[in-house]
Protein backbone atom coordinates (compact mmCIF):
# COMPACT_ATOMS: atom_id res chain seq x y z
CA UNK A 1 0.00 0.00 0.00
CA UNK A 2 1.55 3.31 -1.06
CA UNK A 3 1.76 6.29 1.27
CA UNK A 4 -0.88 8.32 -0.59
CA UNK A 5 -3.53 5.60 -0.24
CA UNK A 6 -2.54 5.00 3.38
CA UNK A 7 -2.92 8.71 4.15
CA UNK A 8 -6.40 8.78 2.54
CA UNK A 9 -7.49 5.75 4.58
CA UNK A 10 -6.31 7.47 7.75
CA UNK A 11 -8.35 10.57 6.89
CA UNK A 12 -11.52 8.51 6.30
CA UNK A 13 -10.91 6.56 9.52
CA UNK A 14 -10.61 9.83 11.47
CA UNK A 15 -13.84 11.15 9.93
CA UNK A 16 -15.67 7.95 10.82
CA UNK A 17 -14.29 8.07 14.37
CA UNK A 18 -15.31 11.70 14.82
CA UNK A 19 -18.89 10.98 13.74
CA UNK A 20 -19.05 7.94 15.99
CA UNK A 21 -17.87 10.00 18.98
CA UNK A 22 -20.29 12.84 18.21
CA UNK A 23 -23.24 10.42 17.98
CA UNK A 24 -22.27 8.71 21.24
CA UNK A 25 -21.74 11.95 23.16
CA UNK A 26 -24.96 13.45 21.83
CA UNK A 27 -26.86 10.66 23.56
CA UNK A 28 -24.78 10.81 26.73
CA UNK A 29 -23.50 7.25 26.34
CA UNK A 30 -20.10 6.45 27.83
CA UNK A 31 -17.50 4.34 26.11
CA UNK A 32 -17.93 1.79 28.90
CA UNK A 33 -21.68 1.53 28.33
CA UNK A 34 -21.21 1.21 24.56
CA UNK A 35 -18.59 -1.46 25.17
CA UNK A 36 -20.95 -3.51 27.34
CA UNK A 37 -23.78 -3.38 24.81
CA UNK A 38 -21.67 -4.16 21.73
CA UNK A 39 -19.13 -6.60 23.28
CA UNK A 40 -16.37 -4.41 21.82
CA UNK A 41 -13.62 -3.43 24.24
CA UNK A 42 -13.44 0.12 25.59
CA UNK A 43 -9.86 0.48 24.37
CA UNK A 44 -10.85 -0.62 20.85
CA UNK A 45 -13.79 1.81 20.75
CA UNK A 46 -11.53 4.59 21.99
CA UNK A 47 -8.98 3.91 19.23
CA UNK A 48 -11.82 3.72 16.69
CA UNK A 49 -13.10 7.14 17.76
CA UNK A 50 -9.59 8.59 17.45
CA UNK A 51 -9.26 7.19 13.95
CA UNK A 52 -6.35 4.97 14.97
CA UNK A 53 -7.98 1.77 13.71
CA UNK A 54 -10.71 0.61 11.36
CA UNK A 55 -13.36 -2.02 11.87
CA UNK A 56 -15.72 -4.39 10.11
CA UNK A 57 -19.16 -3.54 8.78
CA UNK A 58 -20.63 -5.96 11.34
CA UNK A 59 -19.13 -3.94 14.21
CA UNK A 60 -20.42 -0.68 12.72
CA UNK A 61 -23.89 -2.20 12.48
CA UNK A 62 -23.79 -3.14 16.17
CA UNK A 63 -22.66 0.37 17.12
CA UNK A 64 -25.23 2.08 14.88
CA UNK A 65 -27.98 -0.16 16.26
CA UNK A 66 -27.08 0.76 19.84
CA UNK A 67 -26.91 4.48 19.00
CA UNK A 68 -30.12 4.33 16.95
CA UNK A 69 -28.62 6.07 13.95
CA UNK A 70 -28.32 5.31 10.24
CA UNK A 71 -25.30 3.25 9.27
CA UNK A 72 -24.37 5.62 6.45
CA UNK A 73 -24.08 8.52 8.92
CA UNK A 74 -20.66 7.16 9.88
CA UNK A 75 -19.47 7.87 6.33
CA UNK A 76 -21.22 11.06 5.22
CA UNK A 77 -23.04 14.05 6.61
CA UNK A 78 -26.82 13.57 6.78
CA UNK A 79 -28.62 15.49 4.04
CA UNK A 80 -32.14 16.86 3.96
CA UNK A 81 -32.54 17.17 0.19
CA UNK A 82 -35.81 15.22 0.27
CA UNK A 83 -34.97 13.56 -3.05
CA UNK A 84 -36.51 10.21 -3.89
CA UNK A 85 -33.28 8.91 -5.41
CA UNK A 86 -29.51 9.18 -5.09
CA UNK A 87 -27.46 8.71 -8.26
CA UNK A 88 -23.89 7.54 -7.71
CA UNK A 89 -21.64 7.73 -10.76
CA UNK A 90 -18.85 5.21 -11.28
CA UNK A 91 -16.04 7.83 -11.39
CA UNK A 92 -17.25 9.23 -8.06
CA UNK A 93 -17.16 5.81 -6.41
CA UNK A 94 -13.72 5.10 -7.81
CA UNK A 95 -12.38 8.11 -5.90
CA UNK A 96 -13.93 7.00 -2.62
CA UNK A 97 -11.38 5.60 -0.19
CA UNK A 98 -12.04 2.06 0.98
CA UNK A 99 -11.72 1.16 4.65
CA UNK A 100 -9.81 -1.97 5.64
CA UNK A 101 -11.46 -4.63 7.79
CA UNK A 102 -10.51 -8.17 8.83
CA UNK A 103 -9.84 -9.92 5.51
CA UNK A 104 -11.48 -7.38 3.18
CA UNK A 105 -11.90 -3.69 2.36
CA UNK A 106 -15.18 -1.84 1.84
CA UNK A 107 -16.77 1.42 0.79
CA UNK A 108 -20.30 2.72 1.02
CA UNK A 109 -22.38 2.59 -2.18
CA UNK A 110 -25.68 4.11 -0.99
CA UNK A 111 -26.68 7.68 -0.25
CA UNK A 112 -29.03 9.31 2.26
CA UNK A 113 -32.70 8.79 1.41
CA UNK A 114 -35.58 9.86 3.66
CA UNK A 115 -36.70 6.89 5.83
CA UNK A 116 -33.90 4.77 4.40
CA UNK A 117 -34.24 1.04 5.12
CA UNK A 118 -30.98 -0.43 3.81
CA UNK A 119 -27.33 0.26 3.12
CA UNK A 120 -25.10 -1.15 0.39
CA UNK A 121 -21.35 -1.62 0.35
CA UNK A 122 -18.83 -2.76 -2.24
CA UNK A 123 -16.47 -5.29 -0.66
CA UNK A 124 -13.11 -6.39 -2.03
CA UNK A 125 -11.42 -9.56 -0.80
CA UNK A 126 -7.72 -9.70 -1.71
CA UNK A 127 -6.25 -12.98 -2.94
CA UNK A 128 -4.18 -15.15 -0.61
CA UNK A 129 -5.22 -13.32 2.55
CA UNK A 130 -2.99 -14.40 5.43
CA UNK A 131 -5.62 -13.99 8.12
CA UNK A 132 -8.57 -16.33 8.58
CA UNK A 133 -11.80 -14.26 8.70
CA UNK A 134 -13.83 -14.39 11.89
CA UNK A 135 -17.42 -15.63 12.06
CA UNK A 136 -19.64 -12.62 12.76
CA UNK A 137 -23.24 -12.00 13.78
CA UNK A 138 -25.32 -8.80 13.82
CA UNK A 139 -28.88 -7.59 13.43
CA UNK A 140 -30.84 -7.63 10.18
CA UNK A 141 -30.72 -9.37 6.83
CA UNK A 142 -28.00 -9.41 4.22
CA UNK A 143 -27.84 -9.94 0.47
CA UNK A 144 -24.49 -10.67 -1.16
CA UNK A 145 -24.03 -10.58 -4.94
CA UNK A 146 -20.64 -11.70 -6.18
CA UNK A 147 -19.44 -9.42 -9.00
CA UNK A 148 -16.19 -11.19 -9.75
CA UNK A 149 -13.91 -13.84 -8.28
CA UNK A 150 -14.61 -16.83 -6.05
CA UNK A 151 -15.61 -16.76 -2.39
CA UNK A 152 -15.99 -19.56 0.12
CA UNK A 153 -18.87 -18.49 2.35
CA UNK A 154 -19.94 -19.88 5.71
CA UNK A 155 -23.37 -19.46 7.33
CA UNK A 156 -23.79 -21.35 10.58
CA UNK A 157 -22.63 -24.92 9.96
CA UNK A 158 -23.03 -24.66 6.18
CA UNK A 159 -20.29 -23.66 3.73
CA UNK A 160 -20.41 -23.22 -0.05
CA UNK A 161 -18.46 -21.67 -2.91
CA UNK A 162 -19.82 -18.60 -4.68
CA UNK A 163 -18.72 -17.64 -8.19
CA UNK A 164 -19.38 -14.48 -10.20
CA UNK A 165 -23.13 -13.93 -10.58
CA UNK A 166 -24.06 -15.98 -7.50
CA UNK A 167 -26.22 -14.36 -4.83
CA UNK A 168 -27.10 -15.31 -1.25
CA UNK A 169 -29.73 -13.83 1.11
CA UNK A 170 -29.58 -14.70 4.82
CA UNK A 171 -30.44 -13.78 8.39
CA UNK A 172 -27.44 -12.05 9.94
CA UNK A 173 -28.09 -13.57 13.37
CA UNK A 174 -26.44 -16.70 11.94
CA UNK A 175 -22.62 -16.64 12.30
CA UNK A 176 -21.19 -15.91 8.87
CA UNK A 177 -17.97 -15.07 7.05
CA UNK A 178 -16.40 -15.22 3.60
CA UNK A 179 -12.88 -15.68 2.27
CA UNK A 180 -11.31 -15.42 -1.15
CA UNK A 181 -10.33 -18.81 -2.60
CA UNK A 182 -9.37 -17.54 -6.06
CA UNK A 183 -6.12 -16.26 -7.51
CA UNK A 184 -7.45 -12.74 -8.09
CA UNK A 185 -9.30 -10.21 -5.96
CA UNK A 186 -12.99 -10.96 -5.39
CA UNK A 187 -15.57 -8.15 -5.41
CA UNK A 188 -19.11 -8.32 -4.14
CA UNK A 189 -22.07 -6.06 -3.47
CA UNK A 190 -23.44 -6.27 0.06
CA UNK A 191 -26.92 -4.95 0.88
CA UNK A 192 -27.76 -4.96 4.57
CA UNK A 193 -30.59 -3.98 6.92
CA UNK A 194 -31.58 -2.50 9.29
CA UNK A 195 -30.90 1.18 8.85
CA UNK A 196 -32.24 3.21 11.75
CA UNK A 197 -33.66 6.66 11.12
CA UNK A 198 -32.10 9.62 12.90
CA UNK A 199 -35.27 10.07 14.96
CA UNK A 200 -35.37 6.47 16.18
CA UNK A 201 -33.73 5.14 19.33
CA UNK A 202 -32.94 1.47 19.64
Amino acid sequence: MNQKIKARIEVVARQLGTRLRQARQKQGITLGALSQETSLSTSFLSRLERGETSTSIANLIMIATRLGISLHEFFEEPSDTGKDYILSRAPEREHQTALVAHGYSYRLSTGDLPDQQMSAFELTFPPEANEQPTLLTHDGEEVLYLIEGSIEFHIGEDSFVMNAGDCVHFNCSKPHMGRNIGENAARLLMVVTPVHSRDKKS
